[in-house]
């Protein structure tokens, strides 16, 4: 049995595309599984080794706010559709970051509750 470690609840079918930023390079993924507190990153490349420090820029919320947010990487592993997947906490996020994070959240929590 696995034991839950996250804080907050994702929002699974979530899904952006997104760029994550490790040292000076930049990467193309698709950020999901998100929360105020982390989310998962799925990428073509091989992912970043456990506790990098990694920034994921994404446009969310309804008026497509740019956010650079920063995280640590606390687990890696291959994907079964390919490519890589790895989770990460937000780390030094700003209180503007989280609000529109707070904002996009609710939102998705809404329209699904919508749709149910």
């Amino acid at each position: 049995m696995s034991i839950e470690k996250r804080r907050a609840p994702r929002i699974p079918p979530f899904v952006a595309s997104c760029r994550y930023v490790l040292g000076e390079a930049r990467h193309v993924g698709l950020l999901t599984d998100l929360s105020r507190s982390g989310a998962r990153v799925h990428a073509e490349e091989a992912a970043p080794p456990d506790g990098s420090e990694v920034v994921v820029e994404v446009k969310l919320g309804q008026k497509a706010t740019h956010l650079r947010i920063p995280g640590i990487v606390r687990w890696a592993r291959p994907s079964p559709r390919g490519g890589t997947v790895f989770g990460m906490s937000f780390d030094g996020i700003g209180p503007a970051e989280q609000q529109v994070l707070d904002e996009v959240i609710e939102e998705f929590r809404r329209r699904a509750a919508q749709l149910a």
